[in-house]
């Protein structure tokens, strides 16, 4: 009876630790599963805002290199003559021709036009693109656009400035592929020289260019995850871009679809309260197939009828979570693998295997908790062992996910701060390094040097070799200057040919002068490209901390002034601001 009673307890005691084992098992195959979910999540949410922010600035490179173009355009003196002499088919045949050729390059220009101030907005010079190519539109196809904003709005702008219309369905009568599209109009006028500024006289008209909205979002998406879905949104919330595209420009039908009431996290960026949100969208539309997204809110830099846009990316949240199957299955196999042990050797041997047992239920808790897993029991050779080897191997399956997206996220911060072209910094990090510098020098004394360089005919060499040997000659350009300065310099690229080098300590004033002539000595190098020797040069400003300013923006602001007047005196030219003032 006694040992009966004995074998009973036996098998209760063993029947019992059995089940604290599975117990256990499952506990920590669940926690383990969860954390790695909500660490899955939370690292898509960044992955997302981070593509955003990228998204958001690659978006404002696009409109400052459309605003370039037509800066070229308006100042070309073709376009001055086209439109103080109609009657004379040379200007307007010059201005066709740079027209055709900036769509042909171009290829998400619906259209471009020279339209007068006078004779009511009449079209001097206009092309189209078509479904048979570009079309040159003359004679009384020509329209009067005097009765749009976008004319009105443009003319009493400054020679330079941009104006950028509203996103909208175009509607204008015309032939163009743009037509009923949806449409993004930026303009500049066209100024009369006044006495030694051109371009500061009279408006004589505007240069209007058309651009594909949905194209260049798509050469835009182009760069992200094929799974990456793109929202857009004017200050009112009306759906610009979205993936059901029956949602998109509602207000065109009579019907205004708004992004805070398909996303409602999203109102709170449409009504100024914040600048960006994340979060998981799992109701209404989104029941079915949530996702998670990240919104911010981008405001406009030019003159607009638009006062900022809503910009978001999205990923389904099923592919977030995708990922976390093949840690399931290994969690699975763990929890099996202890489930079957607990089973079959509980009897007798609980006192036994309860310490293995806990050391990796503890270790399973504490990495389900981000913290080290502890010691494992990884060179025994039974069940334990093998259940301690594949969690260090689930373990380090996680460590290469999380690996594999922080240097996806690195990757991305570094194309947020980095030149696209060159991969020089960029103006964002430059800035960031000028601060530092300054606040190390007001703290421990010194200064800080800065040298702003703009290349000499530069403009030229890409009127005649066209943009690819303009973007040939900048990566050497850059790779030279990197060649001639010290690892702790910093050589940044600002956009279009215009460079500035930080010095990392102060120096003298003669120092500084001997830097810059060895850069004007290595820009004025002859530069091989296709059979031709191509002569450039380039003109330095500097600014210094503390004899010029004691900001980041003064000490810029200096050393761009310094710089224009050195290529007033003459290409080739070096001053310092302080000379300057002199």
């Amino acid at each position: 009876m006694k040992k009966s009673q004995r074998q009973g307890i036996a098998v209760k005691l063993g029947l019992l630790l059995a089940a604290v084992g599975v117990m256990a098992a499952g506990l920590t195959g669940f926690y383990a599963y969860e954390a790695s979910r909500d660490m899955l999540v939370n690292a898509a949410k960044e992955e997302l805002l981070t593509s955003t922010r990228v998204l958001a600035r690659r978006i404002s490179v696009s409109r400052e290199e459309i605003s370039r173009h037509l800066q070229v355009l308006s100042n070309h003196p073709a376009a001055v003559e086209a439109l103080l002499k109609p009657g004379e088919p040379a200007a307007a045949e010059q201005m066709a021709t740079l027209f055709s050729q900036f769509m042909a390059a171009n290829p998400a220009y619906f259209q471009l036009r020279l339209v007068s101030a006078s004779d009511y907005g009449l079209e001097r010079v206009r092309v189209d693109r078509r479904s048979s190519g570009l079309v040159r539109v003359q004679g009384l196809d020509l329209q009067e656009k005097g009765h749009y904003d976008y004319v009105a709005d443009t003319l009493k702008l400054a020679a330079g400035e941009t104006y950028l219309s509203r996103v909208s369905i175009n509607h204008e009568v015309s032939a163009n592929a743009g037509q009923n599209q949806p449409t993004l109009q930026l303009a500049m006028p066209v100024r009369e020289a006044a006495g030694p500024g051109a371009g500061s006289g009279d408006a004589l008209g505007l240069v209007v260019v058309n651009v594909d909205l949905q194209g260049i979002f798509a050469l835009l998406k182009a760069d992200l995850p094929v799974n990456y879905q793109v929202f857009l949104a004017n200050a009112e919330g009306d759906i610009l871009i979205h993936p059901d595209a029956g949602k998109t420009f509602g207000f065109d039908r009579g019907q205004r679809q708004l992004i805070q009431d398909d996303m409602p996290p999203t109102l709170d960026l449409v009504q100024g309260k914040k600048n960006q949100v994340v979060f998981e969208a799992s109701e209404n539309v989104y029941a079915q197939t949530p996702i998670v997204a990240a919104f911010m809110a981008q405001g406009i830099k030019v003159h607009s009828s638009e006062s900022r846009m809503v910009l978001g990316l999205g990923e389904p949240l099923e592919d977030v979570l995708g990922r976390t199957r093949e840690l399931a299955l290994a969690t699975l196999q763990i929890v099996a693998a202890l489930c079957l042990l607990c089973l079959l050797l509980a009897m007798g041997l609980a006192r036994f295997f309860a310490r293995p047992i806990n050391a990796v239920s503890e270790a399973a808790q504490r990495f389900a908790q981000g913290l080290p897993a502890g010691p494992l029991p990884l060179t025994r050779q039974d069940e334990i062992g093998s259940l301690a080897r594949n969690f260090a191997q689930m373990q380090e399956q996680i460590k290469q996910q999380m690996a594999d997206l922080v240097r996806k996220q690195e990757a991305l911060e570094h194309l947020a701060q980095h030149d696209m072209l060159t991969g020089l910094p960029n103006r964002r990090l430059l800035e960031g390094r000028l601060d530092t510098a300054i606040a190390h020098a007001k703290r421990h004394g010194g200064g800080v040097c800065v040298l702003f360089i703009d290349l000499d005919r530069f403009k030229q060499l890409n009127d005649r070799f066209c943009h690819d040997a303009g973007d040939a000659v900048l990566k050497i350009v850059a790779e030279r200057l990197q060649g001639m300065m010290r690892e702790v310099d910093t050589v940044a690229r600002l956009g279009g040919d215009e460079f500035v080098v930080l010095l990392d300590a102060q120096t003298s004033m003669a120092h500084v002068a001997a830097i810059a002539e060895k850069l004007l000595n290595g820009l004025t190098a002859p530069i091989a490209y296709e059979g031709h020797q191509l002569q450039l040069g380039a003109s330095i400003g500097m600014g210094r901390y503390p004899q010029d300013g004691h900001t980041r923006a003064e000490i810029m602001a200096k050393a761009d002034k310094a710089m224009y007047e050195a290529k007033a005196v003459g290409q080739g030219g070096v001053r310092f601001y302080s000379e300057s003032k002199t």
